[in-house]
């Protein structure tokens, strides 16, 4: 059985406490050396006790300065991120586990496709629609972190996040992951609820708009491996076509996901604001505020 360590970045989370007790109550946690929370926890609701460890930072950190310092106090073969707004659901540990006893190095779990309202529900879509609990096991380019295990032996090989990178620190780390010959790979039994804070039209526009300002840069570092573009060498010009560029992936995202256009058509209007919100971010000279 694998030694398993887990860690958490978190930026005074008001639900950590329901984070750590749904890792807590899972089907073999006895495999768990440590539960490591990286932060800070203002409103004290992160009780350590064997085997979670709260690490404190003297200052707000970046997630990924956070989760290299996980790594640097962890002990585990196995590596599982998971943040601090994600509900680890029934069977997450267990099937994280499996993943990596079928012969899978890097993997991400699925994301439900949920939400407490309109717009929590279409950013859990909009934002995830590859990485869905309903969709199939399959391998990606690259993974997101809130819901991620890896072999310590890969982070070994690879080396620590990149603390200089804002918001898509996890497809870089991924896509060098896939550069050194290491598949993602994406096993949607390893689910959870991502419960986040973007509750209204403003904080989905502004998130996903970072997501293009930041987003864009990195593609355009990996233009090979990530298939960019060349539309997005010129931000002005993304920003002017984004009515299009937007209606574009939505369609995208319909025709490779239909259970989404099944399931939730009213969230379609939303999507298509997303991306046209993603564009508007990829067409600013600096981050969007």
């Amino acid at each position: 059985m694998l030694t398993v360590s887990i860690i958490i970045p978190s930026l005074n989370s008001l639900i950590i406490n329901k984070v750590v007790d749904s890792v807590i109550q899972q089907e073999q946690f006895e495999t768990v050396r440590e539960l490591i929370i990286i932060g800070k926890d203002e409103a004290q609701l992160i009780k350590p006790a064997t085997p979670v460890q709260f690490v404190e930072t003297e200052k707000p950190i970046l997630a990924a300065a956070a989760r290299n310092r996980g790594i640097s106090v962890s002990t585990g073969e196995l590596i599982i991120f998971l943040d601090s707004d994600c509900l680890a659901q029934p069977g997450w540990l267990a099937e994280h586990i499996a993943a990596h006893q079928a012969g899978h190095c890097v993997v991400s779990g699925g994301i439900l496709p949920e939400g407490n309202n309109y717009w929590h529900l279409s950013y859990n879509l909009t934002l995830f629609h590859e990485l869905l609990s309903t969709n199939s096991a399959e391998s990606k380019d690259f993974l997101a972190t809130l819901n991620l295990s890896v072999d310590r032996s890969i982070i070994e090989q690879i080396g620590m996040m990149d603390e200089t990178i804002n918001r898509v620190e996890d497809i870089d780390w991924t896509t060098r992951m896939r550069q050194a010959g290491i598949q993602p790979y994406f096993w949607p039994k390893a689910a959870v609820y991502h419960d986040h804070s973007r509750h209204t039209f403003k904080s989905v526009w502004r998130d996903c708009a970072l997501s293009g300002f930041h987003m864009r840069q990195l593609r355009l570092r990996y233009s090979g491996w990530l298939n960019a573009p060349k539309i997005l060498r010129y931000r002005l010009l993304v920003l002017l076509l984004s009515p299009f560029i937007a209606g574009w992936a939505t369609c995208r995202i319909l025709l490779r996901r239909k259970s989404i256009s099944r399931q939730f058509p009213h969230t379609i209007p939303a999507i298509f604001l997303t991306k046209i919100a993603w564009c508007w971010g990829a067409g600013q000279a600096n981050p969007p505020q």
